[in-house]
């Protein structure tokens, strides 16, 4: 069985071929040069790249498997939630794929596919409890057993994604600021500078508004005041309690749970400090199965959305 998968659901194209669950391809066209003068991601930018650089990515993944469009069996894509317009076109593509082969279409969720770009190469054992950090999704879901989801808990503002790259923004840094936070902090001091931790209570849930606000006040602060900010301690000092606000959180739900996978997923886990700490809260209380995917698989691609579509077969 061969499916394409099309993923477009924010500024990265991608399309990956799998069969029987093996990744033949997947290949990713990404945007970030052309959205980091803005600052962040223009969606009507994005769907324009998006027309423009859909066919040498099919042409690519077709080529990579060594699978002709004839051999493929199902097409998916990304449904949702994303940018529209980035949507829709990956809709089109798809549509017109099916429509052209004859084959069944089906539509997939994003953040589905994110918790399944985990299960790529190492597989899930049940029950399990994923972690879902992004730019614009930050979440807690139980699965007790296969596609079977529940949001235990989600933030209530910002996602944590977000919060870094605003943060980054004001310091000066290029989109997209996670990656260039995350690598500053690991020279800096993180008790320097003191920031809060917001909705810190009994429930799953999360709030980064707190810190963004906290940490672009005190920034502001320090330039009236004419005193230099390090920066590479303000960034290590951020990270530290954007991480603790995540793991407080998740290792609450982990104690109560009692999980016998827990993962990590999204683009901000491929963070060092997130995925570091993954492994102790999973050591500390003695999970069966720790997985952080690779690299490939965190940031947006084709791939989770053909593993999603994978296991949606396998059910039925």
């Amino acid at each position: 069985m061969k499916i394409l998968a099309i993923e477009s659901s924010c500024d990265e194209f991608s399309i990956s071929i799998m069969q029987d669950g093996n990744v033949l391809s997947n290949v990713i066209s990404s945007q970030i040069k052309e959205h980091s003068e803005f600052g962040g991601v223009v969606p009507e930018l994005a769907s324009r790249l998006h027309v423009d650089n859909f066919h040498w990515v099919l042409t690519k993944s077709l080529y990579d498997s060594k699978v002709s469009l004839e051999e493929i069996d199902y097409i998916s894509y990304t449904s949702n939630p994303g940018l529209i317009g980035s949507l829709i076109i990956g809709k089109l593509v798809a549509q017109t794929l099916a429509m052209f082969l004859n084959k069944p279409l089906m539509e997939m969720n994003h953040i589905q596919g994110h918790i399944y770009g985990a299960n790529i190469e190492e597989k899930f054992e049940y029950p399990v409890l994923a972690l879902v950090v992004s730019g614009g999704h930050t979440q807690i879901q139980w699965l007790e057993k296969p596609l079977d989801f529940k949001i235990i808990g989600s933030t209530q503002d910002d996602a944590v994604g977000e919060c870094y790259d605003k943060v980054a923004r004001v310091l000066g840094l290029k989109y997209p600021g996670g990656p260039k936070i995350d690598e500053l902090s690991k020279k800096g001091d993180s008790s320097k500078y003191k920031l809060p931790i917001s909705k810190n209570d009994n429930t799953y849930d999360f709030s980064f508004s707190g810190l963004k606000t906290a940490s672009l006040n005190l920034i502001n602060k320090l330039n009236q005041n004419k005193e230099t900010l390090n920066i590479e301690d303000f960034c290590a000092s951020f990270q530290k309690t954007a991480i603790e606000t995540l793991m407080l959180k998740f290792e609450k739900a982990v104690n109560e749970y009692k999980p016998k996978t827990i993962t990590v997923v999204g683009g901000v886990s491929a963070n060092s400090s997130v995925r570091e700490n993954i492994f102790k809260i999973g050591e500390k209380y003695k999970i069966n199965k720790i997985i952080v995917p690779n690299m490939e698989y965190c940031t947006d691609n084709a791939a989770m959305i053909a593993e999603l579509t994978n296991e949606y077969l396998k059910l039925k």
